[in-house]
């Protein structure tokens, strides 16, 4: 069982036991639904809790959570720097939409179909979001992720067809 990494819970937040988080996905809607169990784990201990969202609201990258089984800011305090995630297999992505793990090891074709190379990492360093390319032959270079450049996702057949352009390689 994967786990997909939501938020990290950063100080508690008034009295009843609410926690403030800073959000680390896209996609908080679809992830945080009152009732939802997630998985929380203090990465230095690795101990790990199931907690029950009671509720959730967003402010801006920051997400303040209340769970079920925390009432007071005492105990809200325990989870101070715990990450919150939840089962890969219960957060699916919206359609055209694709994690970044998954787009790594898959085969660069360009449109007449010649192997380019292997996708080694996607870099979110620029306004753009850039596929990370290692040719045959060792050398590297980018892809910037938009439709003009990747065109077809296959991940069954662990493809991406690339549109290159002169000078891209």
């Amino acid at each position: 069982m994967e786990q997909l990494l939501l938020a990290r819970i950063t100080k508690p937040l008034g009295l009843k036991g609410e926690v403030r988080a800073l959000c680390l996905t896209s996609f908080p809607k679809q992830r945080f639904k009152k009732g939802n169990v997630f998985t929380l784990t203090n990465p230095k201990t690795k101990e790990s809790k199931s907690l029950t969202l009671a509720s959730y609201r967003l402010q801006g990258d920051v997400l303040i959570l209340s769970f079920k089984e925390i009432e007071s800011v005492e105990e809200a305090e325990t989870l101070r720097g715990y990450e919150v995630s939840m089962d890969k297999d219960e957060a699916p992505l919206p359609e055209g939409y694709y994690r970044f793990e998954d787009l790594k090891c898959l085969k660069a074709i360009d449109d007449e179909g010649q192997e380019l190379g292997e996708v080694i990492d996607v870099t979110a360093y620029a306004p753009t979001k850039n596929l990370k390319i290692k040719s045959n032959e060792g050398k590297v270079f980018y892809v910037p992720f938009i439709d003009v450049f990747v065109g077809d996702i296959d991940l069954a057949k662990k493809t991406v067809i690339i549109h290159v352009v002169e000078g891209m390689l």
